[in-house]
């Protein structure tokens, strides 16, 4: 069970150290892909080996969010980035509870591999959603439609 996060670990140091935020952006979904195909090898029942190896290079992937980060900060007013961000981190952490719960549910019923075989399908769509979602999102960023995050008319503050 180790195997998913020390890919993470690698997979966040390589990303942050390495790439530029710009280059980050960009493999969001192909990150996101990686986070999430390794899981269809999990159908097949491999044994503890591929399995380990199967997480390790999945775990890789999740340095998605740190291509994330960037735009997401970049679309919310700056007095409530502190405010965003902890709530990000606070509905991160809870999804990460939950959602195992819930696949440990579908593992009883349906069986270790198929559920994590599921979990792959909702990582796949979250990268669809993702496709779909990014573009708007960059379009809001450079031109802002919300009037509150338009600072350019802010007149100084006094000292």
């Amino acid at each position: 069970m180790g195997c998913l996060p020390v890919g993470m670990l690698v997979g966040d140091l390589l990303v942050g150290r390495f790439l530029r935020p710009r280059t980050r952006e960009r493999l969001v979904v192909p990150l996101v892909a990686l986070a999430g195909l390794p899981l269809i090898g999990f159908a097949a029942e491999p044994g503890v080996g591929v399995s380990s190896c199967l997480l390790l290079i999945s775990g890789l992937g999740y340095a998605y969010g740190l291509g994330l980060q960037r735009p997401f900060l970049d679309a919310l007013p700056h007095d409530g980035q502190g405010q965003a961000f902890g709530l990000l981190g606070s509905g991160s952490m809870t999804l990460q509870g939950v959602g195992p719960v819930c696949l440990g549910a579908v593992a009883s019923g349906m069986g270790t591999s198929s559920a994590i075989a599921l979990a792959d399908g909702t990582v796949a769509l979250t990268a669809g959603w993702i496709l779909t979602w990014r573009p708007a999102a960059c379009a809001r960023t450079a031109t802002p439609q919300n009037p509150a995050m338009d600072l350019s008319n802010t007149p100084p503050s006094a000292p």
